[in-house]
Order: C-alpha cells, then structure tokens, then sequence
C-alpha cells in the first residue's frame, strides 16, 4: 500500500512535495454524503457572516479593551483603520450527527489549499470517485484574480503596474508550494520571494530583486511580523512595514482584518454577546459556534484550551470529563494568551486498521463557500494528522 501511495504522489510532487513527510497523505478516499458536504459549505457562510459582524464589533473597542483580547498594541492602529475584506479563510468544522460546529477559523494565512483545490480531485479521479469540490479551483482562481485588482485599487493603481509578490518562509515546503500554486492561477506577472529575503524602509517594501513591493501575498502571520528585527541593527521591522501598509503604499493579502479575524479571542466575543444578539441581526450562524471564554473559570469540562494566535494544534490541551488530559506543547505558543472552548468529540474512522478522529473544513474564497477537504488525526489535530482525501 505505501508503495502504490508513494507511486501516484510522487507524480504530482512537484506542486505537493510534503505529501510524504509523516506518511501526511492517505492513499484512498473517504465517502462523504453530498448533503454532508452542502451543510458544510452552508455553515462556512453562515459562520463567516457571525465572524465578520463580530470582527465590526470587536474594531469599535477602545485600544485597552483590544490589548486585553490579547491584540498586540503594535497592530491597533491598522485594525482600526483597514476595511478590507479577507481574500481566502478555512473554517475547520466537527460535523456530529446532524450538528456541526465551528472547532476555529484560520482567516489569516490559511493553507491546506493545494490539498484541496487540486490534490483532493486528482485522487478522487484515480479511484474512479467523483469528486466534491469540482468547480472550486476555477473559483478560487477567478476570486484570487479579482482580489488582486482589488488591491491594485486599493493602491489606486492598476494591477498590471504592480509588483505582485507571493512570500512564504525559505524552510517552509507546504509555505512555499502553497504560494506557487496560487502564484500559477495568477493571470498577472507575480514572483515568488521568500519571507527572509524581503527589505523595507521608509519609503518602501523591497524584494529579492531590489523591486518595489506593491502587493504582498504572504503566509507569513503578523504577529510574528509584529516581533521581527532586522539582525544587522536589531530595528523593529514592523516600524517600517505599519505606515507602508497604512499610507497605502503596500497591500496585503490577507489583509490585516484578517488578523482580527485570526484571533480566537473572537469567539469568546461571540460567545459574550450572545444568541439572541446575532438572531436580531438576522445573522444565523450562532448555532455553529461552541462556547469559548476568556477565563478558564467560566467553563467546565470537557473543555479545549488554545493560544489566542495558535496554530496546527501547538499548545493545544484537550481536558475531558474524566480528568483525561491530551497535550500537544510548543514552548514557542506557550507565552499567548488563552481561549477555553466546549469540548466536542470527532466522529471516529478507521483508516489501515487504526483509528482516527475525523475533521472537515470548508474555505471561504471572497466570502463564497467553496472547498471542501478533511484531515484525520488523534485528540488534537495538528501538523502532524493526515490528509484524507473525499469522493461522493
């Protein structure tokens, strides 16, 4: 079985070389019910509407307010002012029975794209299955295109006048295949740079090449850009980066709502104003969303404590009933603040006689529900769960 998995990825290893890193990418396909798929795809929007609205909500607070939902002082001013909307979002659901909710949303630089915009069809193809998200690469490309123009605008520019760069760390392979594969659905001229390579000043943002910057696409998060310094003169980048983006003279894809967006400090907001406040806003979303605080007084277990800017599962600790406690620690997330939210169990699969717990996600591409794809991992999952390709 290794062997025929290793044989069919290795054909596309060019756009998917960490498919092998951990045996990352299950050989089959698992059956899922068209109207499994439909509520999913359903519930992305209706949580991504409650998301934004509580993004609006939470912009108005006063500066402190924010410094206590854990926003770094350094981002303020730019949440504040940009009203852009996120490009591209991945909402990662439990899907229980006939429930389905919210685990959390990577709104910011969210990946597992090549996975399932391209990846997930091409396996579907090989077993004979059809695949669910059929439409959603021409989707995702004409929503990337558009949003481009839209920065472009935003520079009050035309975007074939722009300098379009796709960033990602130099050691980041998923990073790196990420960006160019976005980079290939492009239509305008775009570079790949990598993160470290990227200068700034007053004036400007500078690529490998020495070139003016106009429009960024990074998967790079801002509270790390937030915590960079140049290692010559140890300045703060951010000093510089702040006001490119704030003049407009610099665009980011995601932008910076996105970040407010990113943090999960959000859904205890969400939780905080309630129910009845999303229903008179005619929002209907709120049913999605499991209860998440800010204080780990406020809930009882079973309960899931995350960093307020965790990702891939880092310093996630599952408390369950029974005093049961999963951990999965990372010293460099330990120093965030920290979310509590209801504890939900994944539904149970078997995959090569063990047994895994089964999470599907759905993208947002310019707030359009598109892209469905599933990962398959242990009490938390993180980097290392699989990815297990879907059919209908």
């Amino acid at each position: 079985m290794n062997n025929s998995r290793h044989k069919f990825y290795q054909q596309y290893q060019d756009i998917f070389n960490w498919y092998d890193v951990d045996e990352y990418a299950c050989y089959e396909i698992l059956m899922v019910a068209p109207e499994t798929v439909e509520k999913v795809k359903q519930a992305a929007t209706r949580v991504w509407q409650v998301l934004n609205y509580a993004a609006q909500v939470m912009k108005q607070f006063d500066e402190q307010t924010l410094i206590e939902f854990d926003y770094p002082q350094p981002t303020l001013r730019l949440i504040k002012s940009n009203k852009q909307v996120p490009f591209i979002a991945r909402c990662d659901f439990a899907v229980v029975n006939d429930n389905i909710y919210l685990l959390e949303c990577n709104a910011e630089v969210a990946t597992f794209i090549v996975e399932t915009f391209k990846i997930n069809g091409l396996v579907a193809q090989h077993f004979g299955k059809l695949d669910p998200n059929i439409h959603a690469e021409a989707v995702l490309q004409i929503g990337l295109n558009k949003y481009i123009e839209e920065s472009a605008k935003y520079l009050n520019k035309s975007p074939k006048d722009c300098n379009i760069i796709f960033a990602a760390l130099s050691q980041a392979p998923e990073d790196i295949g990420t960006v160019e594969y976005l980079m290939s659905l492009c239509h305008y001229q775009s570079a790949f740079c990598p993160i470290e390579s990227i200068a700034m000043d007053e004036d400007g943002c500078y690529d490998h090449r020495g070139d003016t910057v106009d429009i960024l696409y990074r998967i790079y998060p801002t509270e790390w850009m937030v915590e960079d310094k140049d290692p010559q003169c140890g300045v703060n980048l951010w000093d510089y980066f702040e006001p490119l983006v704030y003049s407009r003279k610099l665009a980011l894809i995601n932008p910076v709502s996105a970040f407010v967006m990113q943090n999960k400090a959000l859904m205890a907001l969400i939780t905080q104003l309630g129910s009845d406040f999303f229903i008179q806003k005619n929002l209907l979303g709120f049913a999605h969303f499991l209860p998440t605080f800010m204080e780990r007084e406020q809930i009882n277990p079973p309960l899931v404590a995350k960093p307020t800017w965790g990702r891939e599962g880092r310093e996630v600790e599952v408390i369950k009933s029974n005093g049961e406690i999963a951990r999965n620690p990372d010293p460099e997330y330990a120093g965030f603040a920290k979310v509590y939210q209801k504890y939900v169990d994944l539904p149970l699969i078997k995959v090569e006689e063990e047994e895994y717990k089964l999470q599907l996600s759905c993208f947002l591409i310019n707030g359009v529900a598109e892209g469905v794809a599933a990962r398959i991992g242990k009490d938390v999952i993180n980097n290392h769960s699989k990815f297990m390709p879907i059919g209908l």
